[in-house]
């Protein structure tokens, strides 16, 4: 029986193997790893191309037995926004394209993997995972030269068209992509990301944790991401505000953890900042760094609450985290989490630019620990039912058209 083809990623922003937090590296690598390592444990070789930053990092590293990151220099040394990458991806394209074989299933990742892929790739077969829409940013953030939305949704519309297959996160994001951009439905195939339902269970103690982490013990609510305008956390701050009004200042404690020194996110971080004192939470929100992986398991069991409040959310792989985790969650009403949740059986969507229902949201689970538990039992179910990793991977090989060769223990 002759062998399956190799599976190659394309991520030239988002290193598989990168570390959480650092300035664009968040879910997507996180997708991608956890991809990576599920295909090799059904027998397929995987290998994913990143760019080389010139951190000091091997340029070639594994991911997983069967899966391995390989680093690609182009451009100058050092971290480049993904915004500003288009310059030298051409350079990545012609030094990934000797490396290809035509028996290679490419899967390119945001609009930056699949221009590289547009441009390397011969006769390969050709997959594509958004992550986000350029379309829909643009309409959700204020207008930002520093977004370059021209040149990304110019990009886009070429890979959308250029691809063989787009795998979209969610049926929305699919209805999304055909009707902004032309895409014909039958182009698109729905696959949403998966979560370790391992490594986030619902076994906790709040009170230990919340310790750990140097945290009051008292009811706590808790967000978490890549320091990011994007990510919505000065809605946030407003929702922490109205939510010590609704729910009682002197009982509850907000925790934010995002965010690791980096020069790039200075002046996100001062304009937090600056928010916090205007809003007097400097006594009930806790700011803590991006946490190590090993280490997001225990912060989730820290609080009581997780909420979500992109401004607008492709998909949102911590809310998988969190609900595998047992913590209810509220979540925008703003992209994917929509079909994630259930509203009232498994977790609870609001309008994050609407503080007031958000925070009425939040105050109605603090003040109803059954009802926090319901939520939670019901959001684990789903998780381990709709959303593990070996699932999703064998999804993505029939996606392919590969036959999976044998199952392995991925973790």
């Amino acid at each position: 029986m002759p062998s399956p083809p190799r599976v190659v990623m394309i991520t030239p922003h988002g290193d598989p193997l990168g570390t959480i937090g650092e300035p664009d590296i968040g879910g997507q690598c996180v997708y991608i790893r956890e991809l990576s390592t599920h295909l090799a444990a059904h027998g397929i070789r995987v290998r994913a191309y990143t760019r080389d930053r010139g951190d000091g990092r091997p340029p070639r590293e594994t991911i997983a037995p069967g899966a391995e990151v390989v680093r690609i220099r182009c451009g100058p040394a050092g971290f480049i926004p993904k915004e500003d990458l288009l310059p030298y991806l051409g350079e990545f394209s012609a030094r990934i394209a000797d490396q290809l074989d035509a028996s290679d299933v490419l899967h390119s990742h945001y609009w930056d993997g699949g221009y590289v892929a547009h441009h390397a790739r011969t006769r390969q077969p050709w997959f594509h995972s958004t992550h986000s829409i350029g379309k829909l940013k643009e309409a959700a953030l204020p207008r930002d030269a520093r977004y370059r939305y021209e040149e990304r949704i110019r990009i886009e519309t070429d890979v959308y068209n250029g691809c063989d297959r787009i795998f979209a996160l969610t049926a929305i994001e699919a209805g999304q992509i055909a009707a902004l951009y032309g895409v014909p439905q039958g182009r698109l195939t729905v696959i949403p990301p998966g979560v370790s339902v391992d490594r986030f269970h619902s076994a906790a103690n709040a009170p230990e944790n919340r310790r750990r982490f140097g945290l009051r013990d008292r009811p706590t609510v808790l967000t978490l991401g890549r320091l990011d305008a994007r990510k919505g956390f000065d809605l946030y701050l407003g929702i922490a505000a109205e939510a010590m009004d609704r729910c009682g200042a002197a009982g509850l404690s907000f925790v934010l953890s995002a965010g690791d020194g980096n020069p790039q996110e200075s002046e996100e971080a001062d304009k937090l900042r600056r928010l916090i004192e205007e809003l007097g939470l400097s006594d009930v929100l806790t700011w803590l760094p991006v946490q190590a992986e090993a280490d997001v398991p225990a912060l989730y069991h820290a609080a009581d609450v997780f909420v979500l409040t992109s401004r607008y959310e492709p998909f949102g792989i911590v809310i998988l985290e969190a609900m595998a985790s047992g913590v209810p969650v509220v979540a925008t009403v703003h992209g994917g989490p929509a079909e994630i949740i259930e509203p009232a059986v498994d977790g609870l969507l609001a309008d994050p630019r609407d503080p007031g229902a958000f925070a009425e949201a939040v105050c109605s689970l603090l003040s109803s620990e059954s009802r926090r538990r319901d939520l939670a039992a019901h959001a684990r179910k789903k998780v381990e039912e709709a959303y593990n990793w070996s699932a999703i991977a064998a999804r993505f090989l029939n996606g392919y058209g590969i036959e999976p060769m044998e199952v392995a223990d991925a973790r």
